[in-house]
This record gives C-alpha cells, sequence and structure tokens, in this order.
C-alpha cells in the first residue's frame, strides 16, 4: 500500500514524538543518579557531532547561516527549554510535565501576536485561555497538588515558544543547518553550567545514556522527514501523540496514574491547541484565497 504525503508525514510525525518521549523516559531514569546539567550536555553535544559529521561528509558548510544570532538565540532558549523540562519529568509525574510543555505551540500563536505583531481573534484568544486553565487544573494552585517543580515545564514551555519563534526566521537555513547549529550553541551554553556538576558515570548508565541519544537524535530527524513529507499545518496536530505516550509510559514504567483533574487539564491543553491551530489553518486558507 502506498501512503500519501500527508499519511506519511503524521506517521514520521508520530514516530518521531514517540521517540523524544522514550528520550524523556531514559532522562527521568537517569535523572535521580546523574546530575540534569550532565543529560542536556551529553543531548546537545552529541547532536552537534553527529549531525555536524553527516554535514562535513555531504561537503556542507557547517556555519553557512546568515541568521547566526537567531540560531545563538535559539540555542539558548532550546538549552533552558531542555533543563527545565528534564527537572519537571524527573520530579513530576511524566504526564503532568508533558501535559504542562504541551502548552509551547498555543504560546507560540500568544508570542506571535506579542512579539510578531500578528493579528489575532477572539476564538483563538478563548482557545489560548482554554489552555492555561487545564494548566491551572494539573498545577492546581493553592492546594497541596502544586510544588514549585510544577513551574520547571511552565517555564520550560515559554523556553520553547522562544525558540519556535525565532526558528520562523531561519527557516531558509534548511532543517540540517538549523539541527547542527541547535546542537552546537546547546552545547556552548550547557557546556557553561556542567563543570559545576559533573560526576563520573558508572558503567552500567552507558546504554541508558546511549539510548537517550539515540532516541533524541532519531526523534528529531524523523520529525524533519516528517516536515519534508507533507505541509506542517497537515501534521502538526500528531505531536500531542506525546501526551498519550507519555501517559501510557508513566503508568507502565513509574505505576503513574494521572488523577481525573490532571486528565481534564491535559484534555484542556491539547483540544485548545488543536482548536488554535485549526483556526490558524483557516485563517491561513482565507488569505491565500483572498
Amino acid at each position: 500500500m502506498t501512503l500519501t504525503p500527508g499519511q506519511k508525514g503524521a506517521a514520521l510525525m508520530v514516530a518521531g514524538v514517540l521517540c523524544m518521549t522514550s528520550m524523556d523516559v531514559m532522562a527521568k531514569t537517569l535523572g535521580l543518579r546523574i546530575p540534569v546539567a550532565q543529560i542536556v550536555w551529553l543531548r546537545f553535544v552529541s547532536q552537534a557531532i553527529l549531525v555536524g559529521s553527516g554535514l562535513i561528509l555531504t561537503r556542507h558548510t557547517l556555519f553557512s547561516s546568515s541568521h547566526i544570532k537567531l540560531h545563538v538565540l535559539r540555542g539558548f532558549a532550546t538549552t533552558t527549554s531542555s533543563y527545565l523540562f528534564f527537572l519537571g519529568i524527573i520530579y513530576m509525574p511524566l504526564a503532568d510535565a508533558t501535559a504542562l510543555i504541551q502548552l509551547g505551540p498555543v504560546m507560540v500563536t500568544l508570542g506571535a501576536v506579542m512579539v510578531l505583531g500578528e493579528k489575532i481573534g477572539r476564538r483563538r484568544i478563548m482557545g489560548i485561555a482554554a489552555a492555561f486553565i487545564g494548566a491551572m487544573l494539573i498545577i492546581r494552585p493553592g492546594t497541596s497538588v502544586m510544588t514549585t517543580t510544577s513551574f520547571f515545564p511552565l517555564m520550560g514551555a515559554v523556553g520553547f515558544t522562544i525558540y519556535a519563534l525565532a526558528t520562523r526566521f531561519v527557516r531558509s537555513d534548511g532543517p540540517w543547518t538549523a539541527l547542527f547549529l541547535q546542537g552546537f550553541f546547546g552545547t556552548c551554553f550547557s557546556s557553561m553550567v556542567v563543570p559545576f556538576f559533573w560526576q563520573p558515570i558508572a558503567l552500567n548508565e552507558v546504554p541508558v545514556i546511549t539510548a537517550l541519544v539515540a532516541f533524541g537524535i532519531l526523534g528529531h530527524l524523523l520529525m524533519i522527514r516528517a516536515f519534508a513529507a507533507a505541509p506542517a499545518s497537515d501534521i502538526a496536530p500528531y505531536g500531542y501523540a506525546g501526551l498519550l505516550f507519555a501517559i501510557i509510559f508513566g503508568f507502565a514504567l513509574f505505576s503513574e496514574t494521572p488523577d481525573l483533574l490532571t486528565l481534564m487539564g491535559a484534555i484542556l491543553i491539547v483540544g485548545a491547541g488543536l482548536y488554535v491551530w485549526y483556526r490558524e489553518r483557516l485563517t491561513q486558507a482565507r488569505d491565500t484565497n483572498g
């Protein structure tokens, strides 16, 4: 059976999200034994080396971008986001932290209004508000459920938003150059922190670290292929499959069962994200058709 471009893109996106969730599982497994700063550094340095080697072998210039300052911003934002999100998944249930980081796509829409001056209608404003209500259901301010660690994935979503907005301006560089520079500048920023936390790695941790690195790189590659196979507007909703995978892995591997309010909050966040995406598609279609 031959897949349509949309079906191929969707399958690649779901596979990529599965790999990224698997990377999160590895980080959660390692997090209480290895400092998060060390995990983040290992992720970015391996990405820079492997992607950079691929570019060299295919005779591509590594630093050919005319948007280096934006790539520096992307590197700082993604390093900060990764650090905070990994802290979140280590000290929170995997599904809770993943649900909160899913605010990122909605916050990108809000950021585009505030930073880029894009117009937004009241329906999308309602979608954004619903997403934040979902986050409050998960965090539950003023109750014993709310902890300091709840803010880690929330702030991680802010970092993701900055990264995504900056990425909008560097698309002309191509995905491989963007992926290398993300790893390179991520390595630069994480290298400033990791010496203060570095500790010897036990031999039995090496397979888990290797899996973390492999899942992270494979996840990025699959998602790059997904966006090459189909328009981003067609496959973006499949990124929310990560929350389903997080619930499954959290239950199967860490005996974590989300309560009803957490599930309601997660559904609100995902539903709002899908609604905002749908409204953006309608707006784009209307603008295209004049």
